[in-house]
C-alpha cells in the first residue's frame, strides 16, 4: 500500500461584496499583500503529475485549499484539483481546515460541504463525519476539526461526542493500523503544546490515543512547515505542511511482512 499526503494549498484572493463586511476583508487583504507571494503553483502541479507517475493506493489531503472560504475560492480549488478527482486509479481522501470554515456562514458552510463532498466523489459527506474506511490491514479515520474563529484566532475542536465512535473503532481495528485523517497536529514539531489562539481544543483526548498506539499515524496540516515527530509508543504524527509554499508532500509506503509503515519526503520545489 502507498499513500501519498499533501496539505494546505490555500487558493485566494478573490473579493466578494459581502466579504467588506467580516473577518474574511482581512484574510484576503493578508492574501493579497503577503501570502499570494510565498504560494508557488508549480508545486502543485508537479505534485499532481507526481501522483499521476508514481500511482499510489491513497491520496490524502488534509484541509485549507481555500484561504477565506469564498465561493471563488471553492471553485478555484477544485479546478485546481480536478485532475486528482477524477483519477480513479486511486483513493482520494480529503478532510477540511480551519480557512474553510473561516466564518459563521451557513451559505459559505453549505460550499464548503459541496466542494470537499466533491473531493470525497460523493462516498465520504462532510455532514456524516467521523467517517471511516477500512482496508485488510488499514483503518482510515477521517474527522472534521474545523470551526468558524473570530479575530486571528485558528483553532479547531475535536468533538468530544465523537470519542465514544472512535474508541469503538479502536477496538474494531484489533492489530490493523489506524491512520487519523484530520487538519491539525496534536503537539508541534518538538513535542509541545501549540498555542491555544492555534490548537485543537479536546486534542488532548486524540492525543492520548496517538501516545498509547491506539492511533498509529496522525497526518495532518495546519503548520506550513512540514514535520514527522515520533512517539515513545512507536506512533508517528506526520504534518504534511502547506504544499504551495513548503514544496512538500508526504509518502507512506506500507510493508506487509512486518506490518509497519515507511515515512519519506517528496520535494517539489
Amino acid at each position: 500500500m502507498k499513500i501519498l499526503h499533501f496539505s494546505d494549498i490555500h487558493t485566494g484572493g478573490h473579493f466578494s461584496t459581502t466579504s467588506l463586511f467580516d473577518k474574511r476583508l482581512i484574510g484576503t487583504l493578508n492574501y493579497r499583500l503577503r501570502r499570494k507571494h510565498h504560494v508557488k503553483w508549480e508545486r502543485l502541479e508537479r505534485a499532481i503529475e507526481h501522483i499521476e507517475t508514481e500511482k499510489p493506493d491513497f491520496v490524502i489531503n488534509t484541509g485549507d485549499i481555500t484561504s477565506v472560504s469564498n465561493k471563488a475560492e471553492f471553485d478555484e480549488a477544485l479546478k485546481r484539483l480536478h485532475r486528482l478527482t477524477e483519477n480513479t486509479n486511486f483513493t482520494f481522501l480529503n478532510v477540511p481546515g480551519n480557512h474553510d470554515y473561516y466564518i459563521d456562514n451557513s451559505e459559505l458552510l453549505n460550499y464548503r460541504n459541496k466542494a470537499y463532498d466533491t473531493l470525497n466523489r460523493g462516498k465520504f459527506p462532510l455532514n456524516e463525519f467521523p467517517c471511516r474506511l477500512r482496508t485488510e490491514n488499514v483503518d482510515f479515520w477521517m474527522i472534521d476539526e474545523s470551526r468558524p474563529n473570530n479575530g486571528t484566532l485558528s483553532s479547531g475542536i475535536f468533538k468530544s461526542q465523537d470519542l465514544t465512535t472512535l474508541e469503538q473503532w479502536t477496538k474494531e481495528a484489533g492489530d490493523k493500523k489506524v491512520i487519523l485523517i484530520g487538519h491539525y497536529p496534536l503537539k508541534d514539531s518538538l513535542g509541545q503544546a501549540l498555542k491555544a489562539r492555534r490548537a485543537l481544543e479536546n486534542g488532548e483526548l486524540l492525543y492520548e490515543l496517538l501516545a498509547k498506539g491506539k492511533i498509529s499515524i496522525n497526518l495532518c496540516g495546519h503548520i506550513h512547515a512540514a514535520f514527522c515527530r515520533k512517539e515513545q509508543s512507536g506512533s508517528l504524527e506526520i504534518c504534511a505542511g502547506s504544499l504551495t509554499i513548503g514544496g512538500r508532500m508526504n509518502k507512506l509506503e506500507y510493508n506487509d511482512s512486518t506490518n509497519t509503515f515507511d515515512h519519506s519526503w517528496i520535494e517539489l520545489k
